[in-house]
């Protein structure tokens, strides 16, 4: 054990790191877990997971804070790298450590969330702006791979975001409507003008919290979309 424990301390330190040490504290959800070191350049929280295509779902989630952190809207863990897990198989994810603590101000977060819809929008015919929908690397709803392929308009990239997750599920009946739904789909969006927002793409209560009275959001699976997509996914959850 203390071998191991001395590899994740010598991996970190090729980071830039010149000082490490574990906290003995640690966290994580149903996917991934996670634990905290002290460095010279203050916390940081390595998320680990074992399984095979652990680097696709890591990469896509740096890009994801990568992307949001660089609207400068909302707050999120400033992310650092990914790297093989020099504990065992996998990958790790390194990031910022935050002291988040339970989500008192919903409307901070309301706030912070539409600042973060309407950047890319207001710099439509601008230098940076994003015209298309999707993004740059594919991310994750789960452990499940999202092809993200960029499309020139918004109804385009949600069937085929959907038809993604309908084929996956093998499910007999589902598949035989899916074409039927896949048809009048455009039908939902008639007469409306949808210009890419950028979204944390897998929002709900379990990826938001708070850091002093400042919202926080974290595990992103971001791209290019209709704004109300993250609406969707909290409802989905539950909050």
């Amino acid at each position: 054990l203390d071998s191991l424990h001395q590899e994740m301390e010598e991996c970190l330190k090729k980071l830039g790191f010149g000082f490490i040490k574990r906290t003995g504290q640690g966290g994580g959800g149903c996917i991934s877990q996670g634990e905290v070191f002290n460095t010279d350049k203050g916390k940081i929280f390595v998320k680990k997971n074992s399984k095979k295509g652990a680097d696709v779902m890591f990469k896509g989630e740096m890009r994801s804070l990568e992307e949001i952190e660089s609207t400068n809207t909302i707050k999120v863990p400033h992310p650092i790298a990914v790297t093989d897990n020099p504990e065992g198989p996998g990958t790790i994810f390194v990031m910022e450590y935050l002291d988040m603590k339970y989500l008192s101000n919903q409307a901070a977060l309301g706030e912070a969330l539409a600042k973060l819809h309407l950047h890319n929008r207001s710099r439509e015919g601008q230098e940076g702006y994003v015209e298309e929908f999707g993004f740059d690397t594919k991310t994750c709803c789960g452990f499940i791979p999202q092809d993200n392929s960029w499309q020139s308009d918004w109804v385009t990239y949600y069937k085929s975001k959907l038809g993604e997750q309908v084929k996956l599920t093998k499910d007999e009946e589902l598949l035989g409507i899916w074409p039927r739904f896949h048809e009048k789909i455009g039908d939902y969006f008639e007469g409306l003008t949808i210009k890419p927002s950028l979204l944390h793409g897998d929002l709900w209560s379990g990826n938001a919290s708070q850091c002093g009275d400042k919202p926080v959001i974290f595990d992103a699976a971001a791209f290019y979309g209709h704004d109300e997509y993250d609406l969707g996914i909290a409802k989905m959850f539950g909050g």
